[in-house]
């Protein structure tokens, strides 16, 4: 496969921080590396404003393109994953049962959601994100649930 058939670049050491946070002004900055290049710019309305030096300078546009691509899908991702609140501590349901399973709850935009994870899937109580949400934003909270199930401990609980 050539680069060029490569949807969406590796960006290393991606990092996203939020400027003049609750302030009217408020934007992302963020850094990444690639082929030893350090790249820098800001997030403001749906669009990439670059830092010197653009990779303009040393990239075709089509591998520029696809860079921007991959930080839209990195942004929107910090994005979601910054609006989870009040995630509660995942619990046994069910426990010590055949059906035992985890639960969770938590808070995006002052709505929310509760659910299960049994053998590696989430499973949604009303009302369900999907009804509120994008499917990619969808998948991005269920990898955030997956994520934090594993860090908890296991008690023989099928996840």
């Amino acid at each position: 496969m050539t680069e060029d058939m490569n949807p969406l670049p590796e960006l290393e050491d991606f990092q996203v921080e939020s400027i003049l946070e609750n302030h009217a002004h408020e934007l992302l900055e963020f850094t990444f590396k690639m082929h030893g290049a350090e790249f820098k710019g800001h997030f403001h309305g749906g669009e990439i404003i670059w830092f010197n030096p653009h990779p303009k300078q040393t990239m075709t546009e089509t591998k520029v393109n696809r860079i921007e691509s991959a930080i839209h899908s990195l942004i929107r991702h910090h994005g979601v994953s910054k609006n989870i609140q009040d995630f509660e501590k995942i619990k046994p349901l069910f426990e010590d049962t055949v059906h035992e399973r985890k639960k969770f709850s938590l808070q995006i935009q002052g709505d929310e959601y509760k659910g299960f994870v049994h053998k590696g899937e989430v499973h949604w109580f009303h009302p369900q994100p999907h009804q509120k949400f994008e499917n990619g934003d969808v998948r991005i909270l269920e990898s955030e649930i997956h994520e934090k199930v594993q860090h908890e401990p296991d008690k023989g609980i099928q996840h």
